[in-house]
């Protein structure tokens, strides 16, 4: 949600647009580290917090740290209230999937008659504000992070890798990264034959090798060149953290990797076959 866009009827710390004067600088500066497994996803959050007279009022329960959660895949929405500079909030797994945007504020936990601050701007010397309970005090900023659907989701390719054709009989293999997944293309002619040889498990760890490998291997490098603008995408961040788990010495080592050493697999399947 965009908090700087709105019109408050007294000083809001950290907002920046225009209300940017409001105070001398902005001191709240949260920071939110994120963990998951198969049941639960972890947000430990340090709100970091260097004013005086709003540190006076958590500590006095007249406001509260609140963390704002929203997950537009799920239409979760849920909101975490702590009194302490640094907390932890559990969600189960289930009600989180993809992004999740996340919003850091403080918001008074009751009336507050006479409000002030010392960092006010000179504008608002010897003002004082009339502060109902709910009303904002200070803008942390936002966050987003992702939600895997599973402990699994991380290991399966297929997850963020798809295979396709165009429809055009003569095309080279290449990838295209504007969906939410990595689209490998094949001519229409090697994706038919794709389509039957996948059938065969006996095969899978070839089609691994001759296909998945080399594209997993193009994608790595792609990622490899800061491509910023693709940096929102399911298969960007998916696969940012596999090759974060399993980096070696170039694209091809990290996709062996990552697939567990596909030639190897080819080979001993193969094998198995001819004897």
């Amino acid at each position: 949600m965009n908090y700087n866009s709105r019109a408050y009827p007294h000083p809001v710390l950290g907002v920046d647009d225009n209300y940017k004067d409001d105070f001398d600088k902005n001191t709240f500066k949260p920071i939110l580290e994120v963990s998951s497994d198969y049941r639960k996803h972890k947000l430990e959050i340090t709100f970091q917090l260097k004013n005086d007279e709003l540190l006076k009022l958590i500590s006095h329960e007249k406001a509260v740290f609140c963390t704002q959660l929203y997950c537009r895949s799920t239409m979760f929405r849920q909101s975490f209230l702590s009194k302490k500079q640094k907390d932890i909030f559990e969600i189960p797994s289930v009600k989180l999937r993809d992004d999740v945007m996340v919003d850091f504020l403080i918001c008074a936990n009751e009336e507050i008659k006479n409000y002030s601050n010392s960092k006010f701007n000179d504008v608002y010397t010897g003002i004082s504000f009339e502060i109902e309970r709910g009303d904002i005090l200070s803008f942390g900023g936002n966050a987003t992070f992702f939600a895997h659907k599973s402990p699994e989701e991380l290991k399966s390719v297929s997850s963020f890798m798809s295979i396709d054709t165009q429809n055009k009989q003569e095309v080279p293999m290449h990838n295209e990264y504007e969906s939410d997944k990595i689209t490998i293309i094949l001519s229409q002619e090697d994706y038919n034959i794709y389509q039957v040889i996948q059938k065969e498990n006996i095969f899978v760890n070839t089609l691994h090798s001759s296909i998945v490998l080399p594209a997993l291997s193009e994608a790595i490098r792609f990622i490899s060149e800061e491509r910023e603008e693709f940096s929102d995408k399911k298969w960007y961040i998916l696969l940012s953290e596999l090759v974060e788990k399993n980096q070696a010495d170039d694209p091809l080592e990290t996709a062996q990797k990552i697939l567990d050493l596909p030639v190897n697999r080819a080979f001993n399947s193969l094998y198995k076959f001819l004897n």
